[in-house]
């Protein structure tokens, strides 16, 4: 988390949140593959990216607040997982080098202040 004072401007997530395996995982996995669903998706895809919108969520809680989110995962370039951000995060933009992240910071802060 990237604090300003006692905002919070910033958060960098890394990883996709996935749980851990567990018995009561697999379970559900099976249960939801058994029913022609992605069982893995259901047992820990979807709560894992609740969890990264969740820590995401902290740095926007009203429309006046402006923050930058970094997910650091390559996984999350994948469609699977764009597929299921919100649609305020349609916009979101891959940096792959420290100095292209440095600029895009610097003219995300220029343009928002």
């Amino acid at each position: 988390m990237i604090w300003s004072g006692e905002r919070l401007i910033g958060a960098v997530i890394v990883g996709v949140g996935l749980p851990q395996l567990s018995l009561e995982r697999d379970l559900l996995k099976t249960y939801f593959t058994e029913n022609d669903h992605n069982g893995f998706a259901y047992a820990y895809q979807y709560p894992g990216l609740n969890r990264v919108m969740q820590a995401a969520g902290r740095v926007i809680r009203t429309e006046q607040d402006r923050g930058v989110i970094l997910l650091i995962d390559e996984r999350l370039t994948q469609s699977r997982y764009t597929s299921l951000f919100p649609g305020e995060w349609r916009h979101f933009q891959v940096v792959r080098q420290q100095a292209g992240l440095e600029a895009k910071l610097r003219l995300f802060w220029q343009s928002h202040i």
